[in-house]
């Protein structure tokens, strides 16, 4: 057996890696010199190459029997991930497990291209005819906040994702959930659905960082208008992108309270990690560099 691991050094796969790293059997798909830096010492194969390019694509998952599959948002999400799942299919890999994403229900709730692009490569490997398919559908992770890390030390969450309250789940347990399916001799296999214990508003959530940090937390509502999207431009976040993360944080705001999966639990057997987990062992490790 060889596993395939992409982006493995992403918000998700890292966690992967780090469960994975020693063993012989795992191969990691990586995009650049800095990739196979960051990635470290590993005991099985590292690929260097791009999911999008089809010879690339072709010599990644040559031998190949399981593949996680992910990839960040962005303008070649669809293409890389099709790309690399279809020849993963046609190469005679068996199971692929997916990252996708948590789909909106309810009234007021549009189309948006996060989850869209999700729901179309995941229809497109089972139109290539894989064989075993777990697709995740993790709600909003906590790890997303790490970039705000100090402003929330200093008081404040600044979040446009509006009053609804969500089941906002730590990365590590969707890496781990991804860890057991691709190593399961009888995957769980289906949709997944991963969320933390509880649904939480971010009012809520803020209080509950601050209760970690020992120092009083607050939520501040940021409005989806002009400013917000001058904001992602200035980080050279490109249109089309903008537009798809409009749609989310739209679907956020409409949604109200998001029903709560038990992927966690149905996979590993324990509950979710609460927020307080994160919050000790995550957060506050970033504010002190460690």
């Amino acid at each position: 057996m060889t596993i395939l691991i992409t982006t493995p050094n992403g918000s998700v796969g890292r966690h992967l890696t780090e469960a994975l790293r020693d063993r012989s059997d795992v191969r990691f798909l990586v995009r650049s010199e800095a990739g196979v830096e960051a990635l470290g010492t590993v005991r099985g194969e590292v690929f260097r190459g791009s999911a999008a390019d089809p010879a690339d694509a072709r010599g990644a998952v040559a031998g190949v029997d399981r593949l996680y599959l992910g990839h960040p948002f962005a303008e070649d999400q669809v293409a890389a991930e099709t790309n690399l799942g279809v020849a993963a299919v046609e190469a005679g890999v068996r199971r692929i497990v997916k990252l996708g994403a948590r789909g909106f229900t309810g009234a007021g709730t549009v189309p948006d291209a996060v989850t869209g692009n999700h729901d179309t490569i995941t229809e497109r490997l089972r139109e290539a005819g894989v064989r075993e398919l777990t697709v995740l559908r993790p709600d909003r992770f906590l790890q997303n906040f790490l970039p705000a890390a100090a402003s929330i030390a200093a008081g404040t969450l600044a979040d446009p994702a509006g009053p609804g309250a969500r089941g906002y789940v730590d990365v590590r347990d969707i890496a781990a959930v991804a860890v057991a399916e691709l190593l399961a001799d009888r995957p769980v296999g289906g949709e997944i659905e991963i969320s933390g214990p509880q649904a939480l508003t971010l009012p809520a959530l803020a209080e509950r960082f601050g209760a970690v940090l020992r120092r009083p937390v607050r939520h501040v509502d940021v409005p989806l208008d002009d400013s917000w999207r001058a904001a992602l431009a200035e980080r050279g976040v490109g249109p089309q992108l903008i537009d798809g993360l409009f749609a989310l944080y739209s679907n956020y705001r409409h949604e109200g309270v998001a029903g709560l999966g038990d992927g966690v639990q149905r996979v590993l057997g324990r509950p979710p990690r609460p927020v307080e987990d994160f919050a000790a062992e995550v957060l506050v490790p970033a504010l002190s560099g460690a």
